[in-house]
């Protein structure tokens, strides 16, 4: 993210925050439909199926234009609501219930959703161009509803938006939006946002004067993640992005974001591996160290019986009966089974750590290697 376009973004964004909440434009009105959405949803949700279109009508008036555009996503729900209220109904329950979090699980819900309004559509207005929704419509729904947790999409906007901070992550298009990869651009947007005093106290003062209006009737906006979404409007549609040079990224530039973001994957992947590797190699030479201690009688396969003397740095000094003190490397001559001790479990063990045991060169290069390639690629995941 170029923290220097959004820093210009913000100062913009100061310079023309009473022109944006004038009598005109009153961008406000996202913090006001904020404040009465969830409220208004769960009283037409535990409404009779009879009032239940009605309520949900009303929902949508309160809406405004947010949600709504030529194609009424949101008016078509409550004219499906009219034939089939308890589907509508589940449809935004399941939309609305807990994910703790779960950007995956939030997804499917999502891809859920437009899969049955889809189907709602097509059962009662197959030649219709109106009702449809889309990716806007649906975050929609879930950031009004608790926009402490969920940010709103709009295509065009957020598009325009990445291209100037050089966001270049690609979340795909239409309904096939990647809501991890749009989450952790907006993720970005509210951390820049929450560090700078100068925004922060601008932000403040919309409570404060309320223009005109009574500031209680704001959602306060905690996370500030209407704030983000206000941001990337207000870009396009105001000029913040005036005086700020940027290209929208070719499609082979993003090819090229992409083919390193996979091979990010793939080197994490590897890296992942390499470490539980050495976990595991830690493991038996851990087992090996305690097995393989102070005056531990042992026998070896050439020269009998003995007893450790002394262990240090990789090498083991052991007294034999018939041959006298000999030095070795305790690695090989454990791993190879050329010295056994008689602890109980010790060949159950070394059967399990012997393999690994050969490796330990071969598996400390790995990691090495490993954590130096991911280390260049780190930043693209």
């Amino acid at each position: 993210m170029n923290n220097n376009h959004v820093q210009q973004i913000f100062a913009h964004y100061i310079d023309k925050f009473e022109y944006i909440n004038n009598p005109t434009h009153q961008e406000y009105y996202k913090w006001q439909i904020a404040k009465r959405f969830r409220d208004a949803m769960d009283v037409a949700l535990a409404a009779p199926a009879e009032e239940f279109p009605s309520k949900l009508y009303e929902v949508k008036k309160l809406t405004s234009n947010l949600i709504d555009s030529y194609t009424q996503p949101f008016h078509g729900l409550v004219k499906f609501a009219e034939r089939e209220p308890e589907t509508v109904r589940n449809m935004f329950k399941m939309l609305f219930s807990d994910d703790g979090g779960n950007i995956e699980n939030r997804q499917e819900r999502i891809q859920s959703f437009l899969s049955q309004s889809h189907a709602l559509r097509d059962k009662y207005y197959p030649d219709s161009y109106l009702y449809k929704e889309d990716m806007h419509s649906v975050t929609g729904y879930l950031f009004l509803y608790d926009p402490d947790h969920n940010y709103i999409y709009k295509a065009t906007h957020s598009r325009d938006f990445a291209d100037c901070i050089e966001f270049y992550d690609d979340w795909g298009y239409g309904t096939d939006v990647k809501l991890s990869v749009y989450y952790r651009m907006c993720d970005q947007l509210v951390e820049a946002i929450k560090s700078s005093k100068e925004l922060m106290a601008t932000d403040a003062s919309r409570f404060e004067n309320g223009w005109g209006e009574n500031p209680d009737t704001f959602h306060p906006d905690i996370e500030k993640h209407i704030l983000a979404f206000d941001l990337i409007y207000c870009c396009s549609t105001y000029g913040l992005f005036n005086g700020i040079s940027f290209e929208k990224p070719k499609t082979k530039e993003r090819q090229l974001m992409q083919e390193r973001k996979d091979k990010a994957k793939k080197l994490a992947h590897e890296l992942k591996d390499a470490e539980t590797a050495k976990q595991e190699l830690d493991e038996a030479l851990q087992y090996m160290s305690d097995a393989y201690c102070i005056g531990t009688t042992l026998h070896h396969k050439k020269y009998g019986v003995g007893t450790i003397k002394n262990v240090q740095n990789g090498t083991i000094i052991i007294n034999f009966a018939e041959v006298g003190e000999k030095q070795l490397d305790l690695l090989t001559v454990a791993a190879y089974g050329i010295v056994t001790v008689d602890t109980v479990g010790y060949n159950k063990a070394m059967s399990r750590h012997s393999a690994i045991l050969k490796q330990r060169n071969n598996i400390e290069t790995k990691l090495s290697i490993a954590e130096k390639n991911f280390a260049q690629y780190a930043s693209y995941l």
